[in-house]
């Protein structure tokens, strides 16, 4: 058979590997959507307060983070009738997906806050939790699809790229919403839209990554049978817990969402044509993900060169740190978000960084898992990802909520024609710059303590192949 494949001396063919990867694209104009955006159609759509709705959806975000190793677990234990765990589950979830994200971006003209509160729960812990089952199959796939390290690192490398490119894509949203504002369509019919064309377009194209194929399957004796047991192989990996610890310190930026700063603060001239906030906004993440881009194609590379993704999480969260500061002190009034903009950019280089080297160290740790235990539990593992990730989303929320509610900040009573308070006036250019600061410093710390030799991972791969070998053999 005269395949081309993804990699030399890789088992996944091109076709098959760029499949998965616009699966994950799909998935991720519709995650970007709930993620970037259904906080701010809640204040500004619905007007529920902004407390309420940090604390109504950082519960259920930590609801939900909870019970992943329970969906890990359930994943890992059961097999389909074709051998396969999770290219069934990639068929099936994206249909719930969209139709729920729809449900979440319709306004059913509830009265107060109190009833709206309730079913934005009801439906985002439904949202929640198939996604879960989504997420955690689509990423567990980089771990069975092949077991070559490079070719799987490869194959993270392309799947964040291509997420990366899913979220930007969603960038454009603002300019979109900026001109048809304008043309005096109401911003809940705009939401609407998006959630039509994102959510259930996104998702229907998230279904492409079950052409990808299961290869490697663990024996029966090498995989773990029990949800106590699964938690007890998840608490030993010490990769992923230090990688988890980081990621939820940096849950604890004291930030809100874009969207708040640049409608109400920003204007500036370009080639002497005046831009809104929004459509600033756009062009302002559109840079960032320039520069994002380009760091994606070199991670691999720069892991090597500086000793592997350990060492690409710290220097990183460095530049982010370095750049968001720097970006500061310029300012953003008049035409310095320009200045402000570029720094900004260079300073998103490391976020793609951060996905592709997560997702490559995890999957080490569970070639390290099996090789010190003799077991393997992909979907736990990759279940604790959207655990943290779940789990700092929460505190982000929480924290943005409570913001909010600290900057005074009504979306009804600014659409009647209130001023701004002196207190966001004050506060939401340091709380948009630097609060993502506070938590890039602190995910550093838990990264100093990984200790993973590109010795012993080469004494991992060779003895696993080895004791794989004897079984087929």
């Amino acid at each position: 058979m005269n395949k081309k494949m993804f990699m030399q001396g890789g088992r996944v063919g091109q076709k098959e590997a760029w499949l998965y990867c616009m699966g994950i694209y799909g998935q991720n104009l519709a995650c970007a959507l709930m993620m970037n955006w259904f906080m701010n159609f809640c204040t500004d759509v619905l007007y529920v307060d902004g407390i309420i709705i940090g604390l109504v959806l950082g519960i259920a975000r930590v609801w939900d983070s909870v019970n992943d190793p329970v969906i890990g677990t359930v994943i890992d234990r059961h097999r389909f009738k074709n051998g396969e765990k999770f290219r069934p589950l990639l068929r099936a979830t994206p249909i719930f997906i969209g139709i729920i994200i729809v449900m979440l971006f319709t306004d059913w003209g509830f009265e107060g806050d109190i009833p709206k509160a309730i079913y934005i729960l009801i439906f985002y812990l439904a949202y929640d939790m198939i996604f879960t089952v989504q997420d955690v199959s689509m990423w567990s796939m980089t771990s069975v699809m092949t077991d070559v390290p490079d070719e799987r690192e490869k194959i993270s490398q392309w799947g964040r790229i291509v997420a990366a490119f899913g979220f930007a894509m969603v960038g454009i949203f603002p300019t979109v919403m900026d001109a048809l504002m304008q043309q005096g369509v109401a911003k809940k019919d705009i939401y609407f839209g998006a959630a039509v064309i994102f959510g259930i377009g996104g998702m229907a194209l998230s279904m492409l990554s079950a052409n990808a194929k299961e290869r490697i399957q663990a024996t029966e004796e090498a995989t773990a049978t029990s949800f106590k047991e699964n938690l007890k192989m998840l608490f030993e990996n010490k990769i992923v817990m230090l990688v988890l610890l980081g990621n939820i310190l940096n849950g604890l930026s004291l930030t809100v969402p874009a969207a708040y700063f640049f409608e109400h603060k920003v204007t500036a001239t370009l080639f002497g044509q005046e831009m809104g906030g929004l459509t600033i906004m756009t062009m302002f993440y559109a840079f960032a993900y320039m520069f994002t881009g380009a760091g994606m194609f070199f991670t691999t590379m720069i892991s090597k060169r500086i000793g592997g993704m350990r060492n690409v999480l710290i220097a990183a969260n460095v530049l982010t740190v370095v750049m968001r500061v720097a970006a500061f002190l310029v300012g953003f009034e008049g035409n310095r978000i320009w200045i402000s903009m570029v720094l900004f950019g260079i300073g998103s280089i490391p976020g793609s960084m951060f996905g592709i080297a997560r997702t490559a160290l995890w999957g080490d740790s569970i070639d390290y898992m099996e090789w010190k235990t003799g077991k393997r539990a992909e979907a736990i593992t990759f279940a604790a990802q959207t655990f943290c990730d779940k789990i700092s989303n929460a505190l982000n929320t929480v924290i943005a909520g409570a913001l909010l509610t600290f900057l005074a900040y009504d979306a009804e009573a600014i659409a009647a024609g209130a001023p701004l308070s002196d207190a966001f006036n004050t506060w939401i250019w340091p709380l948009f710059m630097l609060g993502p600061a506070i938590g890039a410093a602190l995910y550093i710390i838990p990264l100093l303590f990984i200790k993973y030799p590109q010795e012993l991972k080469d004494q991992v791969t060779k003895e696993l192949k080895e004791r794989r070998g004897e079984i087929e053999g």
